[in-house]
């Protein structure tokens, strides 16, 4: 990536560039920890549903409240870190998520699990957004790029993390321990947080300029496509444990190895992409897309077997793992200094709108295979949006 974009320093931020390894890391851990906590209720759902008598479809509702509310957590942080700084921001909500984690298991009913779920979802929503806008702040221009796949690969694994370590957690401890568990850890990772980010003072404002920015003609498309990205990752697992197939339909270790197969996915996205990274980023965008609807159209089409679902599901996280990091870098470029972080706001806030959709869309369809289908027409399209704006560019 050049230097160009890559967003100054405001002048009264406290100066410094970051390093690549402490940095990377606790970003990395953190961001597993808050963006995963979105998913570990998709395997919850038979049991959160028996807490809160109500069917488990119903109980789907709760992963979509945190998505929605992420997604307003992630449009307010860019005005927020503004007056605070991005660490601030960053730390003082993972706290307040701690608090409302610990209160979960206690919810009475749907509605107590739905408000509590959205509450944990605002209080998160700060995280993506802030963290990529620090790394395109603090880490040196010629490793943002790297920096960026790195924690982009990581989030991304929340979507199987988070379910595996549900599954694993509900089986040898109880679901409730699925968020106590998460507590301690919570609290512990903003407090090394704390110490390894750099401090900020009030940061630069775009006001309306970088609000206009932000909604350019060359970003909208970029936003459209992660909405339609985000949303099919999760509507393709939400659909998977409602519609999954026979060889798995008991769930245990047949469904836990349908979920850990797309993990390595993840790191062979870190592995190639210093050789990706030479690529427009508008064209490994496109690229990764394309691979994601082929693998959404053999889900589609031989998706009643448990190895074909697998090795589809593994191909779709390796397209998925490789848009994240071409969009971010596209919306940091496209939007320049002023508009930056506004911008990735936005990402972010188009990103979890995407995925509490996606959690929801599953439920209108009654088999696995109809699913499939309309999410490869989704993403297909998808492809046209980021040819578009790679034009304008």
């Amino acid at each position: 990536m050049s230097k160009s974009s890559v967003a100054e320093v405001p002048a009264s931020a406290t100066p410094g560039t970051a390093p690549l390894a402490t940095t990377v890391a606790t970003v990395s851990v953190m961001g597993v920890l808050v963006v995963g906590q979105m998913y570990v209720t998709i395997p919850l759902m038979p049991e959160l549903a028996d807490a809160w008598g109500v069917p488990a479809g119903s109980a789907a509702a709760s992963t979509t409240a945190f998505a929605f509310a992420h997604a307003l957590g992630s449009l307010v942080s860019g005005p927020l870190s503004t007056r605070w700084g991005r660490r601030t921001v960053m730390v003082a909500n993972v706290l307040a998520m701690a608090v409302v984690t610990a209160l979960l298991p206690l919810a009475p009913s749907l509605t107590a699990g739905v408000v509590l779920r959205a509450l944990q979802g605002l209080f998160a929503g700060s995280f993506i957004p802030m963290s990529y806008a620090y790394l395109h702040a603090r880490i040196a221009p010629h490793r943002v790029s790297l920096a960026l796949t790195v924690v982009s690969a990581c989030m991304g694994a929340t979507v199987v993390i988070g379910q595996v370590e549900a599954q694993l957690v509900t089986a040898w401890l109880g679901w409730v321990w699925v968020f106590w568990g998460t507590v301690p850890l919570l609290l512990a990772g903003a407090a090394v947080s704390w110490r390894v980010l750099l401090p900020e003072g009030r940061l630069s404002a775009g006001g309306l300029s970088g609000l206009r920015g932000a909604l350019g003609a060359r970003l909208v498309p970029l936003y459209l496509v992660i909405l339609v990205g985000a949303g099919s990752l999760t509507a393709v697992y939400t659909g998977v444990q409602l519609y999954g197939p026979v060889d798995v339909a008991g769930g245990g270790a047949p469904l836990l190895a349908l979920r850990a197969s797309a993990l390595p996915a993840l790191l062979g996205a870190v592995l190639v992409a210093p050789v990706l990274a030479r690529l427009p980023a508008s064209r490994r965008a496109a690229g990764a897309l394309v691979v994601t609807a082929v693998a959404m159209l053999a889900a589609a089409l031989g998706g009643d077997d448990a190895l074909v679902l697998g090795a589809a599901l593994f191909a779709f996280m390796a397209g998925f793992s490789t848009l994240g990091p071409a969009l971010i870098e596209s919306v940091g470029t496209r939007a320049g200094a002023a508009a930056q972080t506004t911008a990735i706001a936005l990402y972010g806030f188009t990103l979890n709108l995407g995925a509490g959709a996606g959690a929801q869309l599953a439920a209108f369809f009654d088999r696995f295979a109809a699913l499939a289908l309309f999410l490869t027409f989704a993403l297909a399209v998808a492809v046209g949006g980021v040819l578009r704006g790679g034009r304008r560019t």
